[in-house]
């Protein structure tokens, strides 16, 4: 697989911080989940969803998949302190050969393919039915339109957020995946496919401060990134202060779509 397009030494805190609970429950309650069923959590990260899928199939068990020892480590440590007993992580590529085949009731994955555009994605689909039991199901949650719905317009960033999406889509980027999930499924053969949307966030007037500091980490990670796309530090912080400045107001209204996409091997 190739390399995270987010990776650094703070995004464990960053995939910490965003994940909301409650907001993480609602969206599982999409998806078939029964005590003693064995899931595949591919993109783990730190655990932080792993650890709610773990929660709903006991006594089943949970293996977590992520290729970064560091999230891992912190996905590990959280694990015993919490005593989920019923989590493995492994580090590895899910395009690597190691994992056993037909071996799980559910392969899931949330926020992953958006960083698996193009083939990569459908490499990484055609691998988790592969891992999934005859009938198993494979279930992707993914966001659809990143940092794009909002009102009122500002004509300078959206011009600017469209240049900077198409850039950073060959460097690992797919804002728009969310809405290409059902072809993907229907031609790698799935049955019974089910698509389900959600507001993946919703946000009327001031954002709360966990998610200004979110962004603000995103940014951060980000900033090599952006000051390479738009060819220096000061234009690309233009943008960045453009769409931070939108949460911190109390006339914007930013909206973003979450597909839940799920299918029978």
């Amino acid at each position: 697989m190739p390399k995270y397009l987010m990776e650094d030494p703070i995004e464990a805190e960053r995939l910490e911080i965003k994940t909301n609970r409650d907001k993480i429950a609602r969206e599982l309650e999409y998806v078939s989940l029964r005590p003693g069923q064995r899931v595949l959590d591919v993109g783990c990260g730190t655990g932080a969803v792993t650890r709610i899928l773990a929660e709903q199939v006991l006594p089943g068990r949970i293996i977590g998949l992520d290729q970064s020892p560091d999230r891992l480590a912190v996905a590990t440590r959280i694990k015993e302190e919490e005593g989920k007993e019923n989590i493995r992580f492994v580090c590895g590529d899910l395009l690597a050969p190691g994992l056993k085949e037909e071996q799980f009731d559910i392969a899931y994955s949330r926020c992953t393919f958006q960083y698996l555009p193009g083939k990569r994605g459908e490499q990484a689909l055609h691998r988790m039915k592969s891992l999934v039991r005859p009938g198993g199901r494979v279930v992707v949650a993914d966001v659809d339109g990143v940092c794009l719905y909002r009102w009122p317009l500002d004509p300078i960033r959206e011009e600017a957020l469209d240049f900077l999406l198409q850039k950073l889509e060959p460097a690992g980027f797919d804002a728009f995946i969310g809405r290409k999930l059902y072809g993907m499924f229907l031609k790698a053969g799935f049955r019974d496919i089910r698509v389900d949307l959600l507001p993946y966030y919703l946000i009327a007037g001031r954002a709360d401060p966990t998610t200004v500091r979110v962004w603000e980490m995103k940014m951060a990670i980000l900033q090599e990134q952006f000051d390479r796309i738009f060819g220096s530090r000061d234009k690309a912080r233009e943008l960045e202060d453009r769409f931070m400045a939108d949460l911190h107001r109390e006339d914007v209204l930013l909206h973003n779509l979450f597909f839940i996409v799920q299918g029978t091997s």
